[in-house]
């Protein structure tokens, strides 16, 4: 047979996969993209933690020093610091609340489209609230 013979033999009427540009997006593939990159996000986040508990440990005196600074990179340093923290209180609460969810899934449980749609806004906006409550008491009990 020959390599043209083998080309006209396929069929051409199968539907191919949709490209980015005319899918559309939904919960359920946001939430699994979300879950992956959170994923991604806190295991850089634990190197990241790790190293700066190395290397502040074995820097004598170094923080002290930092703490006089108040010039503009310092302050720009806290915010960018402060963002992150921001973003791996929401991304442990987003990963356990839908590895919660896809623990649901492993029993065959919420698979419909209504359960999938409902389940995938209640994890984003259980996550939410989560993170804000976290971030509101270490505010309150860091003031009083």
């Amino acid at each position: 047979m020959s390599k043209n013979q083998l080309v006209n033999t396929h069929d051409h009427s199968k539907p191919t996969s949709p490209h980015l540009q005319i899918y559309r997006w939904n919960i359920s593939s946001i939430t699994s993209i979300m879950h992956r990159l959170t994923g991604v996000g806190l295991y850089f986040s634990i190197l990241i933690i790790a190293w700066f508990i190395v290397y502040y440990t074995y820097s004598f005196g170094s923080i002290s020093d930092q703490k006089s600074c108040e010039c503009t990179t310092t302050l720009i340093l806290k915010a960018l610091f402060f963002g992150a923290i921001i973003f791996v209180i929401f991304s442990l609460y987003y990963h356990f609340c839908n590895g919660i969810r896809h623990l649901f899934w492993d029993i065959g449980k919420g698979f419909d489209l209504k359960k999938a749609r409902i389940t995938g806004y209640l994890v984003l906006l259980t996550s939410l609230i989560l993170t804000i409550t976290t971030i509101a008491t270490t505010i309150y009990l860091k003031l009083f």
